[in-house]
């Protein structure tokens, strides 16, 4: 199984979105949050099933709430960088 390693902007991005959706509706952010973290959990049995949008980067698309997440696959360790809305492009 893979090991997954979370970047300091993907921690950002986790924050920053948490923190939009709470001054709202604060159990939709904890919702949405979640279901990030079960679509991250995926990648550790699946980590190649889904698209390269780089050389070695890929991104996984979390379904319920459209949020895309870019990672990188080194070895037995899945580097996760980002996490934005599915709207949005990550360059």
């Amino acid at each position: 199984m893979f090991k997954i390693v979370y970047s300091v902007f993907f921690k950002q991005d986790i924050e920053e979105i948490n923190n939009f959706i709470a001054k709202d509706n604060p159990i939709n952010a904890i919702k949405t949050i979640d279901s990030i973290f079960k679509t991250i959990n995926m990648l550790k049995n699946f980590p190649y099933i889904w698209k390269n949008v780089d050389e070695d980067l890929r991104e996984v698309v979390e379904t319920n709430y459209k949020y895309k997440i870019v990672y990188r696959v080194d070895n037995d360790i899945i580097y996760i960088f980002s996490v934005y809305k599915y709207k949005n492009t990550w360059k």
